[in-house]
């Protein structure tokens, strides 16, 4: 495969510059809120001598009488300039064009306040939650409304039947497992709008499940999903940018991507995640960033496992190089339990990294640091919690049609109900998408999730146990374009937890599948 490599120049100093021009008045240049657009050089305007039109007061009819006119003297050559041998002249150097301003989005930082409602790709297969993104399903020609209304052009829809097989409907363990053959409808609907300092992007998604084994509890026969995500980017100055995105999903299977939701069964929940940002550039080289954020899960069935985490971060960014941002991170939130106060515990992170962009198309953020967290449960590590912190994400798109996204996390997150606080957690993620002909793509991905309990509860006498749950996650699909509408879909999906101390939470499960999805 063949990268592209063209570079791009960092994020961090103004965009809205203007170079004047020789024998011309300043033009002013404004520049587009896209992280990968290149500012445009300057270019040094050339004298151009243009003939004059027939009608022009400059074209004079030839005189009837010739005047007679004294010899002119001859003209005495100008000495030519001495060049010395091997020397070649030297070309006019011209301005390097100033990087633009542009802070990563909350996509490029994967944060779950960006990510597609429910995080679709790593659900299980069987309930088909839709992923809407423009650049990879929707394509870029007018939306099917567009002849009808001028505002429709920028509005996309997508449909799909999906029916199979799933070997493990609610993620039990051994011989407490069910399978059933399922069949699956799900669409959603995309719409882009904005002006030259604002963008919006909208989604709405929703699936309905229907599982024919009569063995199945009635009330998880029938199961539904419902995702609605935003992104909104508003260039309020040359040097401020406010973004805002959120992401709410209603499922009722685990997602390995979500927080404290790789382990329920069957039970509905909604999760959200919301974020505000404000970027603000002090200098060409020196840019800050503050965003609050807000997460919260919420169990109707189980209340216990309900929690919020609102959170605040505050990023330090210097221009190291054209293509290369230092980072240093700031951020400190609680984790709250609206039913279990004495679970709460407050925690900061401090970290440090970079913001690397080799080309358009391939980006890398990376940070490393420490995180503490302080409990009101003493039990939990004697209610103090200091240990190692690190994310990471790589993104590259090479070819026309295909692509890879790694990202990794090391820290805590919200136990969910397990009589602690908090637990520690090692996820990675890993998509990889090639193009194998010009319409067949094989489709892939891989998740790790380590999740460690540490002093939990059990026994009457006030035992604790620590145990760890290891969750794998693996998928596979092969999908063929008949035409630029309708797309076949042939998958499989591997869904696993390990846990030796802890039985119960231990099961294997297994989802093969054909979809037909039309977008348009």
């Amino acid at each position: 495969m063949t990268m592209e490599c063209g570079m791009i120049f960092g994020q961090d100093t103004p965009s809205d510059q203007s170079t004047p021009a020789e024998g011309s008045s300043q033009v002013d240049q404004t520049s587009a809120p896209s992280p990968t657009s290149t500012p445009s050089r300057s270019a040094v305007p050339k004298s151009v001598q243009k003939a004059p039109a027939l009608d022009s007061s400059y074209q004079v009819a030839a005189p009837s009488v010739t005047i007679p006119t004294p010899p002119l003297p001859e003209a005495t050559p100008s000495p030519a300039p001495s060049a010395t041998p091997g020397e070649q002249a030297q070309a006019t150097p011209q301005p390097t064009p100033p990087p633009q301003f542009n802070p990563p989005s909350a996509q490029e930082l994967n944060l779950p306040s960006a990510q597609p409602a429910g995080i679709p790709q790593f659900a299980p297969a069987s309930v088909g939650m839709p992923s809407l993104k423009l650049d990879d399903q929707l394509g870029s020609s007018p939306g099917v409304l567009s002849g009808l209304f001028d505002w429709a052009r920028k509005l996309r829809f997508l449909a799909a039947l999906r029916g199979g097989y799933d070997s493990n409907i609610n993620s039990a363990n051994g011989t407490n497992a069910i399978g059933s053959t399922f069949v699956n409808l799900n669409g959603g609907v995309n719409y882009r709008f904005g002006a030259p300092r604002l963008n919006v992007n909208v989604d709405l998604t929703g699936g309905v499940t229907q599982y024919a084994n009569s063995a199945i509890n009635q009330n998880s026969r029938t199961q539904e999903t419902v995702g609605l995500g935003m992104a909104v980017q508003y260039r309020y100055a040359p040097k401020v940018v406010l973004t805002f995105n959120t992401s709410t999903s209603y499922q009722m299977q685990p997602n390995i991507a979500l927080a404290g939701t790789a382990n329920n069964s069957n039970d509905s929940y909604y999760y959200s995640s919301s974020s505000f940002a404000a970027a603000y550039q002090w200098s060409d080289l020196f840019t800050t960033v503050s965003r609050f954020n807000y997460t919260a899960s919420y169990y109707p069935q189980n209340k216990t496992q309900n929690f919020t985490e609102p959170g605040f971060s505050q990023s330090f960014r210097y221009l190291y190089k054209p293509t290369t941002t230092a980072v240093v991170d700031y951020s400190t939130y609680l984790y709250r339990y609206p039913t279990l106060a004495s679970q709460n515990s407050w925690g900061q992170t401090l970290s440090a990294g970079f913001d690397h962009i080799f080309n358009p198309r391939w980006y890398w953020n990376f940070r490393i640091g420490a995180q503490n967290q302080s409990s009101q449960n003493s039990s939990q590590g004697n209610g103090l919690y200091i240990g190692p912190y690190l994310d990471n994400t790589l993104s590259c798109k090479f070819g026309r049609v295909s692509s890879i996204n790694w990202n990794s996390n090391l820290s805590t997150q919200p136990s969910t109900g397990q009589g602690i606080s908090y637990t520690t957690a090692l996820r990675s993620g890993l998509i990889y998408s090639q193009g194998l002909f010009a319409k067949m793509k094989l489709n892939s991905g891989l998740y790790y999730l380590l999740t460690n309990y540490k002093d939990v509860p059990s026994g009457p006498r006030g035992q604790t146990i620590t145990y760890n749950i290891t969750n794998y996650q693996g998928s596979l699909d092969l999908t063929y374009d008949l035409n630029r509408i309708i797309q076949l879909a042939l998958g499989y999906q591997y869904i696993s937890s390990v846990s030796p101390s802890v039985e119960a939470y231990a099961y294997n499960r297994g989802i093969s599948y054909f979809q037909i999805r039309g977008s348009f």
